[in-house]
């Protein structure tokens, strides 16, 4: 089978691991265009299979967006796929626009709620597409709140290739490497430093934490746009708190293994990979009660789940672990058991080629 591959390539985060993820998988059995608007940053840490079509289109503003994306028309009307499967708004528009001259079939992996760009106008093309693929059931809901019809959504939550979660170095080791000490209780959160995730709130509780519990340190991994509002917040705090910017491969793993407790504090989320990483890793996991969390963390079954934006619900969630170690350990290895039940890449991807 032909299939076009659309995304929007400027930068790396869950969504774009997640379709590169499938490219790949798919290319194993079928013939793959990728096409990548905004720049080619999604794919400086991720070599694609030689069996992969790449086409790369960047561009600054708006304008030059607009030009690029009658330049990606044009250069792809002539390859006919028998499907177009896109990710983010720009990619649904392509997709879109090409289907116009040719009749395909339009799929659109849709892996975040609360975040259309141009709501009026994603709702128009995606009422066009013939599969809109869920990552989770609240990215369900948000599509039927906007719109789109129950029979063309299909649940496939968001997965992670837990082949790729490695341990290769022991903790002792990664800590060194990252400054924290051996006998150092670490709580730990990965994601970009953005307001979505809401990483002030995980600062603040800890601030309290520390006083009470002074063995704790907080690590931070991620870059974004709040690094430095987030670097000023945690200030009075000293080298309590590491801000180790972006961890990618075998470190990312070692580190996230060093965590003793994880915590993700985000205000909305689709399916936050890292979570699901944490689940496969068997840390306690604190995640606060939104969206996608709710598919992933079942409250005192799995994890423990807390309101958004409320420092007190976090320190009472994380001495919680701190205080019953054994209720700890019950939960960790429960997430870990649902991670290779329910979000496994394999078992995701198998479900995705079926509905192409």
């Amino acid at each position: 089978m032909k299939l076009l591959m659309i995304m929007y390539g400027k930068g790396i985060g869950g969504a774009e691991l997640q379709f590169l993820e499938l490219a790949q998988e798919l290319s194993k059995r079928h013939q793959i265009r990728l096409v990548s608007l905004g720049g080619d940053g999604a794919l400086k840490n991720d070599k694609l299979p030689k069996g992969i079509e790449l086409q790369v289109f960047s561009y600054s503003g708006k304008i030059a967006a607009a030009l690029a994306l009658i330049k990606a028309l044009l250069m792809n009307l002539p390859y006919r796929p028998h499907a177009i499967i896109t990710t983010s708004f720009s990619a649904n528009v392509l997709g879109y626009l090409i289907s116009i001259f040719h009749s395909v079939k339009l799929v659109s992996l849709q892996t975040v709620s609360k975040a259309m760009r141009y709501p009026a106008l994603d709702r128009l093309i995606l009422k066009r597409f013939t599969k809109l693929i869920a990552g989770s059931t609240d990215i369900k809901k948000f599509l039927l709140q906007h719109g789109q019809s129950s029979e063309r959504i299909e649940v496939i939550n968001n997965w992670v290739d837990f082949t790729n979660r490695k341990v290769t170095a022991d903790v002792a080791s990664t800590r060194e490497k990252f400054g924290i000490g051996t006998i150092d209780i670490v709580l730990g959160c990965i994601g970009r430093l953005h307001p979505q995730k809401g990483q002030e709130y995980l600062i603040r509780a800890f601030r309290i934490l520390r006083e009470r519990h002074p063995r704790l340190r907080l690590v931070l991994v991620g870059d974004g746009p709040n690094g430095d509002l987030f670097k000023r917040e945690a200030r009075d705090l000293g080298d309590a708190v590491i801000f180790t910017g972006s961890v990618v491969g075998s470190d990312y793993n070692n580190l996230l293994n060093a965590f003793d407790i994880y915590v993700q504090p985000s205000r909305f989320e689709g399916m936050p990979r890292t979570l699901l990483d944490a689940m496969f890793m068997e840390k306690p996991i604190v995640a606060t009660a939104v969206n996608g969390n709710l598919d992933a963390i079942h409250d005192k079954k799995n994890g423990l789940l807390v309101p958004a934006e409320n420092v007190d619900a976090i320190i009472s969630a994380t001495e919680d672990f701190l205080n019953k170690p054994e209720m700890a350990a019950d939960l960790a290895r429960q997430a870990h058991q649902d991670a290779l039940t329910s979000f496994d890449m394999a078992r995701q991807l198998q479900h995705i080629e079926q509905l192409l």
